[in-house]
């Protein structure tokens, strides 16, 4: 009877960390964008741009530039494949990666044959078309994403998030060309904390991330009015708040960059 319930209790706690461990190393999913649904672009299965997308997403996990942006372009003309990847800045090298390889794999799940695709993760967002993307800032594709709660004074909390969001806009805005982002917190009504992080892909210009952010920013009273927790996601800027502390308060690692140059650019 004694080694039956220690046979149990083994079993029970070998359950429980599979689960565990399992679990974790999913990524965690946030939304995929697979294109306009009434003017949705697709590809064949035979095509020059699946060969070339093949190739791409391949290869993109290598084109890290040490700081958890990725971009690797394939072809030419019409079948030219653009991608892009980014990791939060506070992830540390091994998480971003693996978040990046499991982009890759849902993504040509959740969104077969579709030219114009974004997947957006707690940890790493993954983009790519047949179009620049590049300094390119244009927000005609957006995610939010909010909690039920609501603030009892809103006015105050809105006063305190906008004055937090406009220091890191800056901070982030002004990181140079490896990494723009940025994370604090401040006070906010209620006694409660503000914690909150933005941040661009690092190709973008300072003035060209700041209008980036600045557009999802002022979306916050369309999609997540009063809300204690909320993101505004698109391809090339993202920010996140919550009253709860969410991200790490210390800087990552950085990885070594790649021997070759980050971006690569192959043709066929």
């Amino acid at each position: 009877m004694f080694m039956l319930v220690n046979y149990v209790i083994l079993l029970w706690f070998t359950f429980i960390f599979i689960y565990l461990t399992t679990s974790l190393a999913k990524t965690d999913y946030s939304a995929y964008d697979c294109g306009n649904p009434s003017n949705r672009l697709n590809y064949t299965a035979d095509s020059k741009f699946k060969t070339n997308l093949d190739t791409t997403l391949s290869k993109l996990p290598t084109t890290n530039n040490g700081f958890g942006f990725y971009n690797l372009s394939t072809g030419q003309g019409i079948d030219r494949v653009y991608s892009v990847a980014l990791c939060r800045g506070d992830i540390n090298p091994d998480t971003c990666l693996s978040c990046v390889k499991d982009a890759i794999v849902n993504v040509r799940k959740a969104c077969p044959n579709n030219i114009y695709v974004t997947a957006y993760y707690d940890h790493c967002s993954l983009t790519f078309n047949n179009d620049t993307l590049l300094g390119n800032n244009t927000i005609d594709r957006y995610n939010y994403r909010s909690g039920a709660q609501n603030m009892t004074n809103v006015a105050l909390f809105n006063q305190a998030l906008r004055s937090l969001l406009d220091k890191l806009k800056a901070d982030a805005s002004t990181g140079g060309s490896l990494r723009k982002f940025a994370s604090g917190n401040t006070p906010g009504p209620d006694f409660t904390t503000i914690y909150a992080l933005m941040q661009c892909t690092p190709d973008l210009s300072k003035q060209e991330c700041n209008v980036c952010l600045d557009e999802i920013i002022n979306m916050i009273p369309r999609y997540i009015p009063g809300k204690v927790r909320g993101r505004i996601l698109v391809p090339m800027c993202n920010f996140q708040y919550d009253i709860t502390w969410f991200f790490n308060e210390s800087t990552p690692l950085v990885i070594p960059p790649p021997s070759s140059p980050q971006g690569m650019d192959v043709h066929f």
